[in-house]
């Protein structure tokens, strides 16, 4: 028999590891789901013996199941070789599991040193390789951005930096909506405006409780079973990544234009502090998105099971956080358009939209009603706070809070609360929003004095970053292009102009400080990351030195927002672990 030479044991590794990546590519976000699972290992802690043998029997069951698909995709040795890697992975992850549950300590600065070094390291490889593709590219990005989401819940607890959440066992905040689900197992039976945060539509808040249930069912306690709803929100977050990439290929991004807005996504660090945050927020913006996405889909293949997944995202997200209806006046423009565009098809969209209707609508407003019905509680009640709060700022004159950009607010680049000895309020509503963009409301310099460098270059090259946005998407919708036509840039232009004008509009109904926070628009950061990936597609295809030089500058600005993000929170980390 002729020895196997090491060029063919190259090339058979080389062939498993693409294989194991399109497996991935072809089901990115079961892979996410399977891989938070995995991550519990990491973020639970007194768990007994049979309660991790039974998580690692779980492993092993889903692993096998994985490996067993994966040998019905490829037939002879190829498909062999997947599937018995894949079972080797999962026997190793399951007895780690077993190991560590027992035996926890803190992670995170092996997770996001060690994670971004080893994606480092593939990525050497391939390019030594020249088996660099833009698809092992995205996967990269995936993973990195996936590590520092990961390195974020690890390095803050549930009850650090959230919004509205309270503490485990107040009774009140989301903290409490979710304890109430988990204690009776039935909706709030008394006027939801008596109790803190219990207004808000109660899925996210139901999933988290029946996540509980299921962790205490195999020996996790509650204490840790509460921690990990941040597992929940990490796969949030990371759908988040993973729609947000759909997005751009079907706005026509691809190669340099698809990895610049992916990576923008992957490393903005909105999505890290989303993951951490177990409120209803990022469960929102997640179906925002994947109602934004089957829009595409359907207008290009008018097909009933897309728009049936449009009304359910907005159904469901409605469901989750109401605000998610921002996103209907750029989905009707596309119906519309369709509609009158095609109208001797009429009989087949009127189906089609009426369908839409029996799913989204009983969805997204049967919380509304029942409690209009049973307590007489306006469709659009939000809680407000007090003018004698120290948040309050409705005495600042309009266009001040509008125009004024004085140098002084950006001496300091964490957001500015009186509360916590600042020297004043945060008032400007675009300040605002790009300082919680990359600092919410907690990584800031008063707390965390290490950052303040760093938190100037990561701030300011947001600000570049988003002004450049701006510019792209002004060329976005003026270039004409036969990837993105008129009606694309219509719905996008919607969805911009309602997430901002709903965003400045709340910041002045309610004129308090936390109001201008970035996480009521998100969805602006996927709008202006499209834009600048369409710039960049476009610098890349020109032959042009100074389009060339260009794409190039944007590119290192992408790698400064990306770089100085890294270093600010793995200084907070350092600084929260004693160094």
């Amino acid at each position: 028999m002729r020895p196997i030479t090491s060029n063919e044991h190259t090339g058979r590794s080389a062939s498993l590891c693409s294989d194991i990546f399109a497996q991935i590519f072809k089901h990115p976000i079961l892979s996410a789901a399977l891989l938070c699972v995995v991550c519990l290992l990491m973020t639970t802690g007194g768990v007994s013996f049979s309660g991790a043998f039974s998580v690692a029997l779980c492993i092993a069951a889903l692993g096998t199941g994985a490996a067993f698909y994966a040998k019905s995709q490829y037939d002879g040795s190829r498909g062999w070789r997947l599937a018995v890697t894949i079972g080797a992975v999962t026997l190793l992850t399951a007895i780690v599991f077993v190991y560590t549950a027992l035996l926890r300590q803190s992670y995170t600065m092996i997770v996001m040193n060690g994670g971004l070094a080893a994606c480092a390291a593939v990525f050497l490889y391939l390019t030594a390789a020249n088996r660099l593709s833009v698809r092992n590219g995205i996967l990269l990005l995936f993973a990195a951005g996936f590590i520092m989401r990961l390195s974020y819940i690890l390095m803050m607890t549930a009850g650090m930096i959230q919004h509205d959440v309270h503490s485990l066992g107040a009774g009140a905040g989301h903290a409490g909506y979710i304890e109430y689900l988990y204690q009776y197992g039935h909706l709030p039976d008394f006027d939801v405006r008596t109790v803190d945060q219990f207004y808000h539509p109660p899925l996210h808040h139901t999933l988290a409780a029946l996540w509980m249930h299921l962790q205490t069912l195999i020996g996790v306690s509650y204490t840790d079973a509460y921690e990990n709803i941040q597992i929940l929100t990490l796969f949030y977050s990371t759908v988040c990544l993973i729609l947000s990439y759909k997005i751009f290929r079907q706005m026509g991004l691809r190669n340099g234009g698809l990895l610049g807005a992916t990576a923008i996504i992957a490393f903005c660090p909105t999505f890290y502090i989303l993951s951490g945050s177990i409120n209803n927020d990022v469960l929102s913006i997640a179906f925002a998105l994947g109602a934004i996405l089957n829009t595409l889909y359907w207008y290009r293949s008018r097909r009933m099971k897309r728009i049936l997944a449009i009304a359910l995202c907005v159904g469901l997200g409605m469901m989750t956080k109401l605000s998610v209806w921002m996103v209907a006046p750029g989905i009707a423009f596309v119906f519309m358009y369709v509609f009158f565009r095609n109208f001797k098809d009429f009989k087949k969209y009127l189906v089609q939209f009426a369908a839409f209707i029996c799913v989204c609508a009983p969805l997204g407003l049967f919380w509304s009603v029942r409690n209009f019905l049973r307590w007489q509680v306006p469709f659009t009640y939000v809680p407000r706070l007090a003018p004698q709060s120290a948040q309050y700022i409705g005495n600042i004159p309009f266009w001040q809070r509008i125009f004024d950009f004085r140098l002084y607010q950006f001496a300091d680049v964490s957001p500015q609360f009186t509360m916590y000895g600042n020297a004043y309020n945060e008032y400007n509503p675009l300040i605002g929003f790009f300082k919680t963009s990359v600092f919410d409301e907690g990584i800031a310099v008063r707390r965390f004095p290490k950052i303040a460098g760093f938190s100037h270059v990561l701030f300011f090259a947001a600000v570049a970053l988003g002004l450049l946005a701006v510019g792209a998407m002004v060329f976005m919708f003026v270039k004409k292009s036969q990837k993105i036509d008129l009606v694309q840039k219509g719905f996008i232009a919607l969805l911009y102009v309602v997430y901002l004008w709903m965003y400045y509009s709340f910041c002045f109904d309610f004129p308090h400080v936390c109001t201008m926070n970035v996480r009521y628009a998100v969805p602006l950061i996927v709008i202006g990351a499209l834009s600048c990936g369409v710039l960049l597609q476009h610098l890349l295809s020109c032959q042009k030195r100074s389009a060339k030089a260009g794409a190039v500058l944007t590119y290192a600005l992408i790698a400064v927002y990306a770089v100085s993000g890294y270093l600010v929170y793995h200084t907070c980390a350092f600084s929260l672990f004693g160094f």
